[in-house]
């Protein structure tokens, strides 16, 4: 089975990449892609009405669409999703309402404090079944700087805990 997974940032530096990164090495036939990799303007009304669906958000859509499994590290501005990652689904949605059907789907999230993003990953778990995903596990992993290094989990407990989430798609 394919897995896709991406972050919800568009930072060049984003935690949640590098969080994201690690899951997939765990995942067999899996494949990291970028959000920024892609030219999506912030969704509005007026820019659908006047210039459609971007080219872009088709194509990302066709990718997502070739997943049977989708992970996606939710990052959290302000008790957030970010409106970067908002925008996103809400071009896909506006392009196939249903562009997750079928698919299981992992929500993680992560941040530098002991929350670990844990606000916007409950906004997300509310969020992906209206785009027909089923979300089989969520994890947040506080602390980041505290426990991951070299790019892996450090922690034990997490780290079981990752392993857990892997489970759920295999």
């Amino acid at each position: 089975m394919k897995t896709i997974a991406f972050a919800g940032s568009n930072s060049s530096v984003s935690i949640n990449h590098q969080l994201v990164t690690y899951i997939t090495s765990l995942v067999d036939n899996s494949e990291v892609i970028k959000l920024t990799d892609y030219d999506i303007p912030m969704y509005g009304i007026d820019s659908e009405e006047n210039q459609g669906i971007p080219k872009a958000i088709k194509t990302l859509d066709t990718k997502l669409s070739e997943a049977q499994n989708i992970i996606i590290s939710v990052a959290e501005h302000n008790g957030n999703i970010t409106a970067f990652l908002k925008s996103i689904l809400d071009w896909l949605s506006r392009n196939n309402r249903n562009f997750l059907e079928n698919k299981k789907v992992i929500l993680l999230s992560t941040s530098p404090g002991g929350g670990g993003g844990a606000s916007a990953l409950a906004i997300a778990e509310k969020t992906i079944p209206y785009f027909g995903g089923k979300v089989v596990t969520t994890l947040s992993i506080g602390s980041f700087y505290d426990n991951f290094k070299e790019g892996k989990i450090i922690n034990q407990e997490m780290k079981n805990s990752m392993d857990k989430a892997v489970q759920t798609i295999k």
